[in-house]
């Protein structure tokens, strides 16, 4: 992975969080502000790290999917940056095999588990962590789960 371009571009997404949150009007959405910017902390100093981000960058995702900003351009903005990131990632993953991706990610043992245990469901959100598309994961999770 490109550590630099993944760490500007994280830097960014704290950087535009960080004006939005001091800008805003909405009461509401301040504590909001204060969890992405945790979130994104967390990513960052893995990242300078080298230690694996699936799970967090997962986690992210879902605190977007789940979260309603009451201002909704400053969400757009936000996010627009942390798509940025995710573009970047996914770009620095791109020609990995599944392994890597997996090792790279640090999700290897938690698919091992998977596969050992063969549940398909913690089998398909490990694999989408990967930045797969349903016709790999459901490609794979045959070929895991035929053995």
């Amino acid at each position: 992975m490109n550590k630099d371009a993944l760490t500007t571009a994280l830097a960014r997404f704290i950087s535009e969080m960080d004006r939005q949150a001091g800008s805003t009007q909405e009461a509401a959405d301040r504590p909001l502000y204060d969890k992405f910017l945790a979130k994104a902390a967390i990513i960052i100093a893995k990242v300078e790290q080298d230690e694996p981000i699936g799970d967090d960058v997962a986690a992210t995702e879902r605190l977007f999917g789940h979260t309603w900003f009451r201002d909704e351009d400053s969400y757009n903005r936000i996010y627009a940056e942390w798509d940025m990131f995710k573009g970047l990632l996914t770009q620095s993953i791109h020609g990995m095999t599944v392994n890597e991706r997996l090792f790279s990610l640090g999700l290897l043992e938690d698919f091992d588990r998977a596969v050992a245990k063969r549940d398909e469901p913690r089998l398909r959100a490990v694999l989408f962590k990967c930045f797969l598309s349903e016709d790999n994961v459901a490609a794979i999770i045959k070929q895991q789960l035929k053995k």
